[in-house]
Protein backbone atom coordinates (compact mmCIF):
# COMPACT_ATOMS: atom_id res chain seq x y z
CA UNK A 1 0.00 0.00 0.00
CA UNK A 2 2.92 2.28 0.67
CA UNK A 3 4.18 2.02 -2.67
CA UNK A 4 1.47 2.62 -4.28
CA UNK A 5 0.71 5.98 -2.60
CA UNK A 6 4.59 6.79 -2.88
CA UNK A 7 3.76 6.05 -6.67
CA UNK A 8 0.78 8.25 -6.59
CA UNK A 9 2.26 11.10 -4.96
CA UNK A 10 5.53 10.99 -7.35
CA UNK A 11 2.91 10.74 -10.54
CA UNK A 12 1.18 14.13 -9.17
CA UNK A 13 4.40 15.36 -8.31
CA UNK A 14 5.88 15.25 -12.12
CA UNK A 15 2.42 16.36 -13.50
CA UNK A 16 2.25 19.52 -11.13
CA UNK A 17 5.72 20.79 -13.17
CA UNK A 18 4.48 19.56 -16.65
CA UNK A 19 4.03 22.44 -19.33
CA UNK A 20 0.88 23.20 -20.58
CA UNK A 21 1.32 24.13 -24.40
CA UNK A 22 -0.74 24.97 -27.68
CA UNK A 23 0.30 23.48 -31.13
CA UNK A 24 -1.86 25.55 -34.07
CA UNK A 25 -1.70 25.26 -37.85
CA UNK A 26 -2.22 24.38 -41.22
CA UNK A 27 -1.60 20.98 -42.80
CA UNK A 28 -2.50 18.66 -45.62
CA UNK A 29 -2.18 14.68 -47.04
CA UNK A 30 -1.76 13.02 -50.37
CA UNK A 31 -3.42 10.07 -49.78
CA UNK A 32 -4.11 6.38 -51.37
CA UNK A 33 -7.83 5.80 -50.90
CA UNK A 34 -10.50 2.75 -50.96
CA UNK A 35 -13.89 2.12 -51.27
CA UNK A 36 -14.37 -1.78 -50.01
CA UNK A 37 -17.65 -3.28 -50.36
CA UNK A 38 -17.71 -7.17 -50.27
CA UNK A 39 -20.49 -7.06 -52.63
CA UNK A 40 -18.18 -5.54 -55.01
CA UNK A 41 -15.79 -8.35 -53.84
CA UNK A 42 -17.52 -11.01 -54.88
CA UNK A 43 -18.33 -10.04 -58.56
CA UNK A 44 -15.04 -11.53 -59.65
CA UNK A 45 -13.17 -9.93 -62.83
CA UNK A 46 -16.51 -8.37 -63.56
CA UNK A 47 -15.70 -5.80 -59.88
CA UNK A 48 -12.26 -5.35 -58.46
CA UNK A 49 -10.41 -2.61 -57.63
CA UNK A 50 -7.91 -0.41 -58.59
CA UNK A 51 -5.36 2.63 -57.33
CA UNK A 52 -7.23 6.22 -56.35
CA UNK A 53 -6.20 8.71 -54.61
CA UNK A 54 -7.39 11.69 -52.83
CA UNK A 55 -6.15 14.93 -50.75
CA UNK A 56 -7.46 18.05 -48.28
CA UNK A 57 -6.53 20.74 -46.50
CA UNK A 58 -7.22 22.51 -43.34
CA UNK A 59 -6.30 23.78 -39.85
CA UNK A 60 -5.97 21.67 -36.39
CA UNK A 61 -4.60 22.36 -32.92
CA UNK A 62 -4.07 20.46 -29.91
CA UNK A 63 -3.63 21.14 -26.04
CA UNK A 64 -0.59 19.28 -24.64
CA UNK A 65 0.02 19.23 -21.03
CA UNK A 66 3.41 17.40 -20.62
CA UNK A 67 3.87 15.25 -23.51
CA UNK A 68 0.01 14.24 -23.29
CA UNK A 69 -2.38 16.71 -25.76
CA UNK A 70 -5.74 16.29 -26.99
CA UNK A 71 -6.39 17.71 -30.94
CA UNK A 72 -9.11 18.29 -33.07
CA UNK A 73 -8.93 19.38 -36.74
CA UNK A 74 -11.11 20.90 -39.79
CA UNK A 75 -10.23 19.33 -43.16
CA UNK A 76 -11.95 19.51 -46.64
CA UNK A 77 -10.76 17.53 -49.79
CA UNK A 78 -11.63 14.74 -51.50
CA UNK A 79 -11.86 10.17 -51.07
CA UNK A 80 -11.80 8.26 -54.34
CA UNK A 81 -12.58 4.66 -55.11
CA UNK A 82 -11.20 3.35 -57.87
CA UNK A 83 -11.82 -0.02 -60.27
CA UNK A 84 -11.58 -2.32 -62.95
CA UNK A 85 -13.24 -5.05 -64.37
CA UNK A 86 -14.44 -7.20 -67.83
CA UNK A 87 -18.40 -6.88 -68.18
CA UNK A 88 -18.62 -6.72 -71.56
CA UNK A 89 -15.28 -5.40 -72.39
CA UNK A 90 -12.68 -4.03 -70.07
CA UNK A 91 -13.26 -1.12 -68.26
CA UNK A 92 -11.96 1.65 -65.26
CA UNK A 93 -14.38 3.48 -63.04
CA UNK A 94 -14.49 5.56 -60.01
CA UNK A 95 -16.43 7.21 -57.27
CA UNK A 96 -15.02 10.90 -56.03
CA UNK A 97 -16.40 11.85 -52.84
CA UNK A 98 -16.22 15.50 -51.63
CA UNK A 99 -15.77 15.36 -48.01
CA UNK A 100 -15.63 17.11 -44.57
CA UNK A 101 -13.57 15.79 -42.09
CA UNK A 102 -13.36 16.46 -38.11
CA UNK A 103 -11.18 13.92 -36.22
CA UNK A 104 -10.55 13.97 -32.46
CA UNK A 105 -6.91 12.85 -30.99
CA UNK A 106 -5.54 11.68 -28.49
CA UNK A 107 -1.50 12.79 -29.08
CA UNK A 108 2.02 11.13 -27.40
CA UNK A 109 4.99 13.49 -28.13
CA UNK A 110 8.30 12.92 -27.44
CA UNK A 111 10.80 16.15 -26.30
CA UNK A 112 12.59 15.49 -29.50
CA UNK A 113 9.40 16.36 -31.76
CA UNK A 114 8.17 12.54 -32.33
CA UNK A 115 4.56 11.71 -31.41
CA UNK A 116 1.68 8.82 -32.45
CA UNK A 117 -1.79 9.88 -32.49
CA UNK A 118 -5.12 7.84 -32.31
CA UNK A 119 -8.95 8.87 -32.28
CA UNK A 120 -11.99 9.05 -34.29
CA UNK A 121 -13.07 10.94 -37.32
CA UNK A 122 -16.67 12.92 -38.30
CA UNK A 123 -16.62 12.45 -42.60
CA UNK A 124 -19.04 14.38 -44.33
CA UNK A 125 -20.22 13.97 -47.41
CA UNK A 126 -21.41 16.80 -49.56
CA UNK A 127 -21.05 15.46 -53.07
CA UNK A 128 -20.28 11.91 -55.14
CA UNK A 129 -19.33 11.63 -58.37
CA UNK A 130 -19.42 8.83 -60.85
CA UNK A 131 -17.34 8.24 -63.84
CA UNK A 132 -16.70 4.85 -66.14
CA UNK A 133 -14.69 4.43 -69.30
CA UNK A 134 -15.25 1.14 -71.23
CA UNK A 135 -11.70 0.19 -72.94
CA UNK A 136 -13.22 -0.27 -76.95
CA UNK A 137 -16.58 1.48 -76.71
CA UNK A 138 -18.13 4.94 -75.48
CA UNK A 139 -21.09 3.34 -75.75
CA UNK A 140 -21.72 2.49 -72.03
CA UNK A 141 -19.36 5.42 -70.90
CA UNK A 142 -20.53 7.34 -67.90
CA UNK A 143 -18.88 11.28 -66.98
CA UNK A 144 -19.94 13.12 -63.80
CA UNK A 145 -22.84 11.12 -62.75
CA UNK A 146 -24.26 12.78 -59.60
CA UNK A 147 -24.26 9.51 -57.13
CA UNK A 148 -24.75 11.93 -53.77
CA UNK A 149 -27.94 10.73 -52.65
CA UNK A 150 -26.25 6.75 -52.70
CA UNK A 151 -24.11 7.39 -50.06
CA UNK A 152 -24.24 8.33 -46.50
CA UNK A 153 -24.39 11.93 -45.68
CA UNK A 154 -21.92 11.04 -42.83
CA UNK A 155 -20.25 8.47 -41.15
CA UNK A 156 -16.92 7.41 -38.59
CA UNK A 157 -13.93 6.28 -39.19
CA UNK A 158 -10.68 5.24 -36.74
CA UNK A 159 -7.56 7.39 -37.05
CA UNK A 160 -3.54 6.06 -36.42
CA UNK A 161 -0.82 8.51 -37.65
CA UNK A 162 2.73 8.88 -36.12
CA UNK A 163 5.56 11.57 -37.45
CA UNK A 164 7.29 14.38 -36.47
CA UNK A 165 7.87 17.95 -35.81
CA UNK A 166 11.08 19.53 -36.89
CA UNK A 167 11.49 22.78 -35.49
CA UNK A 168 12.85 25.31 -38.63
CA UNK A 169 14.16 28.22 -36.30
CA UNK A 170 15.70 28.31 -32.86
CA UNK A 171 14.05 31.61 -32.19
CA UNK A 172 10.39 31.25 -33.70
CA UNK A 173 8.17 28.08 -32.10
CA UNK A 174 7.48 27.38 -35.91
CA UNK A 175 7.68 23.82 -37.23
CA UNK A 176 7.36 21.66 -40.27
CA UNK A 177 5.22 18.47 -39.34
CA UNK A 178 5.81 15.58 -41.49
CA UNK A 179 3.77 12.24 -40.46
CA UNK A 180 1.79 9.55 -42.20
CA UNK A 181 -1.35 9.01 -41.48
CA UNK A 182 -4.16 5.83 -41.71
CA UNK A 183 -7.81 5.99 -41.40
CA UNK A 184 -10.30 2.74 -41.74
CA UNK A 185 -14.08 3.28 -41.93
CA UNK A 186 -16.04 1.98 -38.59
CA UNK A 187 -19.63 3.05 -40.13
CA UNK A 188 -21.05 2.21 -43.47
CA UNK A 189 -20.47 4.68 -46.38
CA UNK A 190 -23.11 2.91 -48.57
CA UNK A 191 -22.72 4.04 -52.05
CA UNK A 192 -22.56 2.20 -55.67
CA UNK A 193 -20.94 -0.81 -56.73
CA UNK A 194 -18.07 -0.47 -59.88
CA UNK A 195 -20.44 -0.33 -62.89
CA UNK A 196 -22.04 2.36 -61.16
CA UNK A 197 -25.27 0.42 -59.67
CA UNK A 198 -26.28 0.81 -56.26
CA UNK A 199 -26.09 -1.01 -53.44
CA UNK A 200 -29.21 -0.83 -52.09
CA UNK A 201 -30.59 -2.25 -54.86
CA UNK A 202 -32.11 -5.81 -53.92
CA UNK A 203 -32.38 -7.22 -57.12
CA UNK A 204 -28.61 -7.10 -57.65
CA UNK A 205 -27.73 -7.27 -54.46
CA UNK A 206 -30.43 -9.12 -51.87
CA UNK A 207 -27.61 -8.96 -48.65
CA UNK A 208 -25.97 -5.39 -48.84
CA UNK A 209 -23.12 -5.17 -47.30
CA UNK A 210 -21.21 -2.24 -45.53
CA UNK A 211 -19.18 0.06 -47.42
CA UNK A 212 -15.75 0.98 -45.74
CA UNK A 213 -13.65 4.00 -46.54
CA UNK A 214 -9.94 3.24 -45.68
CA UNK A 215 -7.27 5.77 -46.46
CA UNK A 216 -3.32 6.14 -45.98
CA UNK A 217 -0.83 8.38 -46.79
CA UNK A 218 1.56 11.07 -46.17
CA UNK A 219 0.70 14.55 -44.24
CA UNK A 220 2.73 17.60 -44.09
CA UNK A 221 1.93 21.22 -42.10
CA UNK A 222 3.45 24.19 -40.39
CA UNK A 223 2.80 24.33 -36.21
CA UNK A 224 3.01 27.01 -34.27
CA UNK A 225 3.70 26.19 -30.86
CA UNK A 226 2.40 28.66 -28.06
CA UNK A 227 3.80 27.54 -24.13
CA UNK A 228 2.26 29.19 -20.58
CA UNK A 229 5.06 29.80 -18.66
Amino acid sequence: MKKIILSALLFTAVNLTAQISIDGGVKGSYNSTWLFNKNISDQGAEQDYDMAWGSNVGIGAAVYYGPIGFGVEFLRGTHTGGYAGDFAGKYTSNVKLNVTQIPLLLKLKSKGGAYIELGAQVNSISKATYNRDFVDSDLFDATDNTVTSEYAKSFTSAVLGFGANVRLVKAIPLSLNVGLRLQYGLTDAKGVDALGVSLENTVFYPTRQNTNAVSGGIMIGLNYTFEAK
